[in-house]
């Protein structure tokens, strides 16, 4: 079998924002994630986003600059739309600093009672833009201080102030923190399923 190149995989998935299939986003929104908010603190979703945060920077580091930007095909995950199953390692962690670094300054806002300025955009996270050499680095950076910034400025986790997400609807504080901690064990996930099959499918580097 001929085996496809960069563009036939990229023309060949689903749109960015497609989202998920009905029946996964039916269950994650009325059963999985009511299930976690109640079941998990603040504290410990952010101990496990912590805990997922070291394995993907261990995972990284551990690769040469042509893994790190092998872009690779992985099958279909629980919680991965199917625009984002070709990437490659930096581009899934590129990804995990815009979202991190929207939850540092939407988080907060939020939980003061103060109306977000903008609703998020699946397509707007995406990291389909040129990505420095040094984005381990800079997600290593990122995960040291982020959350010193979150104890500084969160105020009411529970307050009945919520932002839409465009698959799952209105959370408030307290629930975004359990979506940044099941995000950040999918793209795990992601990043392993790409460094198992990274030296079996041809390099493209972004």
């Amino acid at each position: 079998m001929q085996e496809q190149d960069s563009s036939q995989i990229i023309q060949s998935l689903a749109q960015a924002g497609a989202g998920l299939p009905t029946y996964k986003r039916i269950a994650a929104k009325y059963v999985m994630f009511p299930l976690l908010n109640r079941s998990i603190s603040w504290e410990k979703a952010w101990d496990i986003y912590d805990k997922e945060g070291e394995k993907i920077i261990a995972m990284a580091s551990a690769l040469s600059k042509e893994q790190l930007f092998q872009r690779v095909l992985v099958p279909r995950l629980f919680g991965l739309e199917d625009n984002s199953r070709y990437y490659s390692v930096a581009m899934v962690i590129e990804h995990l600093l815009i979202v991190g670094n929207a939850l540092t300054v939407r988080l907060p806002i939020l939980s003061q009672g103060k109306t977000l300025p903008n609703h998020v955009k699946i397509e707007d996270v995406k990291p389909y833009t040129e990505i420095d050499e040094d984005i381990v680095e800079k997600f290593a950076d990122f995960m040291s201080t982020y959350r010193e910034k979150l104890d500084a400025s969160v105020k009411n986790i529970y307050i009945d102030n919520t932002s839409d997400h465009p698959w799952f609807g209105a959370f408030n504080p307290k629930q975004w923190s359990i979506l940044g901690m099941v995000h950040q064990t999918v793209h795990r996930r992601q990043i392993e399923a790409i460094i198992k099959n990274i030296d079996t499918q041809k390099a493209s580097s972004f």
